[in-house]
């Protein structure tokens, strides 16, 4: 029964307090009042000798600067170890009652203690998550493109339901458990291919993204089918087994790809998730997990103090193109960056060659054939420098009056 009642009182508190907002034991004993099946003649003295077991339960036996975070319940004057003094004074008095004991002595030590040891008071339960990281949980979860419209509803409430009542979230109605805003509104091409069947098990993008990075995690490598669309809006395969060793998952343009190296090459290359199937764990003849080839092999990864930077592979791979990726130089008007920084972020780096007033040169590493495109949608605003990819314009403009001129 004492156990029960511990928990009562932990999911009470829980529930009515937080760091910001202390209750005293008269409110936490109003609250279980309240709570159906709790006899509404609660004993305060009880719920006192139930808040200190918990309290020498889960909190640590000594406080210092150190133990601080280790708080799951504070209080006031649990600094000074109160939760002590309290048990110090129960000993005296214990001892007052035995025979023979000198009552006088004890009482006047009893009252220089009782005069430093108020009660426990201001109770607040230390949530697992600050308001702040929850914010940042429900967004993620509300802004996420691979998880259902319930399941985003089901992920939210459950979040929520480790907070206290004081926390509000613009995304969900605690009241009836819905959200507050449209997830369809929440759009990527990866969302509406959940149903496609080209898929083994029915498995959807937000599943393959998760199967995928437990392989990454166990340092195994994968195989899987490249696909296609065809006129009729299905996933087609190629007929090909591709065999990868899988490293890192990204976002490019609302799209995820994987990141890895073929067995037998030194370059890395990227694959769409959404078009990939029958994803499945290479096994050796002995049925073990093929162990993936580490990346500090691959000569592509042989650069001294380098680390992995997915900006700058999505800004190397500009569309996700499949080339060698090359340095490039742009002019671009020095009030136009913006353009450039929504497609290589912070991977350019501006020249001190003098081009003129107004503008500048910078220079890019990335996909030669994709910037030809990128340039032509640009074309009112940036230049191309290098002489090759500028032939390839020219090409490119000459084809479109070919198809467009007449």
């Amino acid at each position: 029964m004492a156990g029960s009642k511990a928990v009562q009182v932990l999911e009470i508190l829980k529930k009515i307090s937080d760091e910001s907002h202390p209750v005293t034991q008269a409110e936490l004993l109003e609250a279980m009042r309240n709570m159906d099946g709790v006899a509404a003649t609660e004993n305060p003295g009880t719920l006192s000798n139930t808040i200190d077991g918990i309290l020498r339960q889960i909190n640590p036996v000594e406080y210092t600067e150190e133990n601080d975070p280790e708080y799951r319940i504070k209080y006031r004057g649990y600094q000074e170890n109160l939760l002590d003094r309290k048990e110090e004074i129960k000993e005296l008095k214990n001892e007052a009652r035995r025979k023979g004991a000198d009552v006088e002595a004890i009482r006047k030590e009893l009252s220089a203690l009782s005069a430093k040891a108020p009660s426990i008071t201001d109770l607040r339960y230390i949530h697992d998550f600050t308001d702040r990281e929850m914010d940042l949980l429900i967004q993620g979860v509300s802004f996420s493109d691979s998880i259902s419209a319930k399941e985003k509803a089901n992920l939210i409430g459950k979040i929520i339901d480790t907070a206290s009542i004081y926390y509000e979230t613009p995304f969900y109605d605690r009241g009836t458990g819905k959200l507050k805003f449209n997830p369809d509104g929440i759009f990527a091409r990866t969302s509406r291919m959940a149903e496609n069947p080209v898929r083994e098990g029915g498995m959807d993008p937000g599943g393959q993204v998760s199967f995928i990075q437990k392989a990454i995690n166990d340092k195994v490598r994968i195989g899987f089918c490249f696909n296609d669309y065809d006129a009729d809006k299905n996933l087609i395969s190629r007929r090909r087994k591709y065999e990868l060793n899988p490293y890192h998952i990204v976002v490019y343009h609302d799209m995820h790809y994987l990141i890895g190296n073929m067995p037998g090459r030194e370059n890395l290359s990227h694959y769409r998730i959404d078009l990939m199937s029958d994803i499945k764990v290479l096994a050796d003849d002995a049925g073990r997990p093929v162990k993936r080839t580490p990346i500090t092999g691959l000569e592509c990864a042989k650069v001294t103090g380098r680390e992995w930077d997915p900006a700058k592979y999505m800004s190397e791979h500009l569309n996700m193109g499949y080339d060698e990726p090359r340095r490039i130089g742009i002019k671009i008007p020095q009030d136009q960056y913006t353009v450039l920084h929504d497609w290589f972020g912070d991977h350019y780096r501006k020249r001190r060659t003098s081009c003129g007033e107004g503008f500048d040169f910078v220079d890019v590493v990335t996909s030669p054939a994709m910037i030809v495109h990128w340039a032509m949608q640009y074309a009112g605003v940036v230049e191309i420098m290098d002489e090759e990819i500028r032939e390839r314009i020219r090409d490119e403009i000459k084809k479109l009056e070919e198809k467009y001129g007449k």
